[in-house]
Formats: structure tokens, C-alpha cells, sequence
């Protein structure tokens, strides 16, 4: 698995996290070990490397992320998807093509960035919310997510929004 993925530095994101060989759509890319798990509290004594890689488990939580999925950069048009700490393929991958997630699947603090992505669809900047994404992608990602977020879809869907 990760013998078919190389972390190379990237035009304009720092390192990347890239294909060595082609994957097609629904493909296991690579799982990864469990990094140290943090609560809001414990954010302010992580190092910059570590806030830089953290990865939302709900609202109280979050994952230092491990290698390699700490290098897979976000995208607007991305071509794959995290569950738990496995990586899948959401359409086929050329290799030497970058591997890149939607931030957005498990967002759930409204934090707003500049994005690099330039795909078709970037505005220039992502916000850290599910619901900020369009009705399909919220659709396509819900599987995906995180359990607080599928329990306020749930509510959303009904009219009803807490988060």
C-alpha cells in the first residue's frame, strides 16, 4: 500500500502525497497508523507541525495525523475520500498524479484558509464545514464522515441545525 504512494514537495502546497502507480475508482490507496489524540484542551502544547496535521474526530477531539496521510493536501475536485484512517479512490488516479481529500468531509469548525488547489470550482478559499459543501458532494461524503456530522445531517434534514 504505501509502497504505491511518494510524499514529494508540490508548486505551491509544501509536500504532497503522490500516485506511483494508477488506481481505480473504489481502490483502497493506503491505511495508516493511529497518531496521538488530543482534546481541545491539549491544542495549545502540540507543536506547529502537529496543529498543522490534525485531523477532527468530533468536537472534543482530533488525531495528529501520521504519515502519509499527514501529506495528502486538500482540494476543491478531490480524488479521494478518508474513512477512519484508510484512504479510497473516488475516481481513477494517473500515476504521478496528486492524491487530494476535501477538507470539507469532516469539517465541523468553520475555520477558513486560502486554498491552492486551483481546481475548476476553488473559490480561493476553503471554510471547514460539511455544510457549506453542495447538497451532492454532502451525499457523496456522508458515508464517509464523521458521526457527529451524519447525526446533525440527520437533524438538517428534518429542518433542524446544531452545530
Amino acid at each position: 500500500m504505501e509502497k504505491d504512494v511518494i510524499i514529494k514537495s508540490t508548486k505551491n502546497k509544501g509536500r504532497g502525497l503522490f500516485a506511483l502507480r494508477y488506481f481505480k475508482k473504489g481502490e483502497l490507496i493506503f491505511s495508516y497508523k493511529k497518531g496521538k489524540v488530543v482534546t481541545k484542551k491539549g491544542l495549545s502544547k502540540l507543536t506547529k507541525w502537529e496543529s498543522d496535521h490534525l485531523d477532527e474526530l468530533d468536537r472534543n477531539r482530533f488525531e495528529v495525523m501520521e504519515k502519509p496521510a499527514c501529506f495528502v493536501n486538500h482540494s476543491c475536485d478531490p480524488n479521494t475520500i478518508s474513512k477512519g484512517r484508510s484512504y479510497f479512490t473516488l475516481k481513477p488516479i494517473k500515476k504521478g498524479e496528486e492524491i487530494t481529500v476535501d477538507y470539507r468531509s469532516k469539517g465541523i469548525f468553520k475555520n477558513k484558509w486560502k486554498c491552492w488547489c486551483r481546481s475548476k470550482n476553488c473559490k480561493g478559499y476553503v471554510v471547514s464545514d460539511f455544510f457549506s459543501l453542495s447538497k451532492s458532494k454532502q451525499k457523496l461524503y456522508l458515508p464517509y464522515t464523521l458521526k457527529v456530522i451524519k447525526k446533525e445531517y440527520s437533524k438538517h434534514e428534518k429542518g433542524v441545525r446544531t452545530l
